[in-house]
């Protein structure tokens, strides 16, 4: 049951999960298997579970590291699934490994090739969305397939992953500069679409939801890998436009523009990066392998959230309100879409906010400093940290804005909410305890587990009367009772209990429903 529970965060915290989720999730799991004390700790690449089997027996501790970062949001939908049918009751343990075995050796759900072709599909949404030409789209899906490709080859030989980022971002940027002098288009456009497919939208946003949540060393970590992929991207444009000087040719590109991004006015121009985000949701989820089931919520979001963008602009909020603003509608979609089990919110918030992601403002950034304009190449960096940091939050805050109606509070929770177990469980918002159906009886024997137990939210008022039943006293004749009494046979206050407050009951973290 600890392998099934670790196994379980693995393909979790490999996906993207915030580390709230995962421990929520996996203590849920644990649970449901009568394991009420399970404890698990994650530092970014290792997942620590521990438990007692027994009252008597000591604690039984799993270590796994997580190295593999494939995303597949089906292996992600189908997780939920399960968790869902185990935390319903009368899943075995025996069936829920064979389930496991199942969704984590299945083929990815498209051919590889068609994952290519969502990744070009992918540039070509971004590349309208920024207003491209139909050379520089034409361009830009053809670069980023090549990108993906060159990326798999090299990831084949175990190239680490900075490197990767910066073969493809050196990629791009060498197409944008010949077509540049070929056609005598600027490359702006070109390059900000290679940047934002190599851009870390989903790390952020986690690190950014670890950091509210309270787990500050995963949060800083993938803060830490946001920053190190970033610096890879830099690297790779850098190299490409030292040579371009070098040869005679040197880029043209203004970079005192005040705003990232020029906010379209027109209905036609509107359309089109609306269609443009559309789009490049859409072909986001063909690459991340996603159910088929969940790419329309997906298309939708990022329409959603590039339609809101333009209307804030021309409101006259600036690219940064606007940015967390939708955000935050894309926060809100994606828990809509999960309590209607369509697809993991996840899913959802990738694909909302990754077209968003500030490639253009990167870029700008970085050939400004090449330029030796470091003024103009620290603003448009600071506006792209800012612009990432409000996409980031405004999930986190759309959210827990929505987090009622994953608890079905309200008429309108009730009558959106489908009934049944969570699944996959969300960190942010409302904290929800989870409890057995059937009280979970103790033995000096190990516990021989027929099948899981169904578990139901606690009601609030219910919390301190769950803590006195299943903390205060221990089993009768149980190591923990002869350790807690002295040689008088008089009680002892056991540690956290007492006129200081109880213990927490295990799994009422900060996990939402």
């Amino acid at each position: 049951m600890l392998d099934l529970t670790i196994r379980l965060g693995e393909v979790m915290l490999s996906s993207g999960s915030g580390t709230a989720d995962v421990v929520a999730t996996a203590q849920d799991v644990a649970q449901a298997f009568r394991l009420t004390d399970c404890v698990v700790d994650i530092t970014f690449t290792t997942i620590i579970v521990s438990a007692q089997t027994s009252p008597d027996s000591d604690p039984v501790t799993l270590v796994r590291a997580v190295r593999n970062r494939a995303t597949d949001y089906t292996r992600l939908s189908e997780l939920d699934d399960l968790v869902r049918r185990i935390t319903a009751g009368g899943v075995t343990p025996d069936e829920a490994h064979q389930a496991m075995d199942e969704l984590t050796q299945r083929p990815h759900r498209y051919p590889r090739w068609l994952a290519t072709l969502g990744w070009a599909g992918f540039a070509l949404g971004v590349a309208m969305l920024l207003g491209g030409g139909w050379i520089t789209c034409g361009l830009a899906a053809a670069t980023t397939a090549a990108i993906d490709r060159v990326g798999r080859v090299l990831n084949r030989v175990k190239l680490p992953f900075f490197f990767l980022q910066a073969s493809g971002a050196a990629i791009a940027t060498a197409v944008a500069v010949v077509a540049s002098r070929i056609t005598g288009q600027s490359p702006e456009t070109l390059i900000a679409t290679g940047i934002v497919v190599l851009l870390s939208g989903l790390t952020l946003v986690a690190a950014v939801q670890d950091a509210l949540t309270g787990y500050m060393v995963t949060a800083t970590a993938r803060l830490g890998d946001v920053i190190f992929m970033t610096a890879g991207i830099v690297v790779g444009i850098v190299i490409v436009l030292e040579l371009s000087t070098l040869v005679g040719y040197r880029v043209a590109v203004d970079v005192g523009t005040p705003t990232p991004y020029r906010t379209p006015d027109q209905p036609l121009p509107i359309a089109v990066a609306v269609f443009g985000a559309a789009l490049a949701g859409l072909s986001l989820m063909v690459a991340c392998y996603a159910p088929l089931r969940s790419v329309p919520a997906a298309a939708i979001a990022s329409g959603l959230a590039q339609l809101l963008v333009i209307g804030f602009g021309l409101i006259g909020f600036g690219q940064v309100v606007s940015s967390g603003l939708a955000a935050v509608a894309v926060g809100l979609a994606a828990t809509l879409v999960s309590v209607r089990r369509r697809a993991p919110a996840v899913v959802v918030v990738m694909a909302g906010i990754t077209p968003l992601l500030p490639g253009l403002s990167v870029f700008r950034a970085v050939f400004a400093s090449v330029e030796s304009r470091v003024d103009d190449g620290l603003g448009q960096m600071l506006a792209a940290t800012a612009i990432a940091l409000a996409l980031g939050a405004g999930v986190v805050m759309g959210e827990f804005l929505s987090s009622p109606l994953r608890l079905g509070a309200g008429w309108l929770g009730r009558r959106l909410r489908v009934d049944g177990t969570p699944g996959l469980r969300r960190g942010v918002g409302i904290a929800v305890t989870l409890r057995a159906t059937e009280p979970v009886t103790t033995a000096d024997e190990p516990l021989a587990v027929a099948g899981s137990l169904p578990l139901v939210p606690v009601e609030p008022d219910a919390v301190d009367e769950l803590v006195a039943q299943t903390q205060l006293r221990p089993p009768q004749g149980s190591r923990s009772e002869r350790d807690s009494r002295d040689e008088d046979d008089e009680p002892r206050v056991l540690p956290g209990v007492g006129d200081q407050g109880g213990p927490d009951v295990p799994g009422s973290g900060a996990a939402g429903s």
